[in-house]
């Protein structure tokens, strides 16, 4: 998660449920986040698509995608 401070907050969850309550005790935290980031998504920036390859506490790396037509 982008918490809004120009760093990646880290979440590791076992379930479904344990996930979504970490995610709400963050969003509380960091009222002014900006978005949640996973590892092997798929993003699109100015119309070019990446997948997250790697995020760290204040850096994510993006591999570009081909363009599927």
């Amino acid at each position: 998660m982008d918490t809004g401070n120009g760093l990646f907050e880290q979440i590791k969850a076992v379930n479904d449920d344990e996930l979504k309550s970490k995610m709400a005790e963050l969003q509380s935290k960091f009222p002014n986040h900006g978005g949640w980031f996973q590892e092997g998504e798929i993003v699109e920036l100015k119309g070019s698509r990446f997948r997250v390859k790697r995020i760290k506490p204040n850096e994510i790396t993006l591999k570009l995608l081909k363009r599927v037509e």
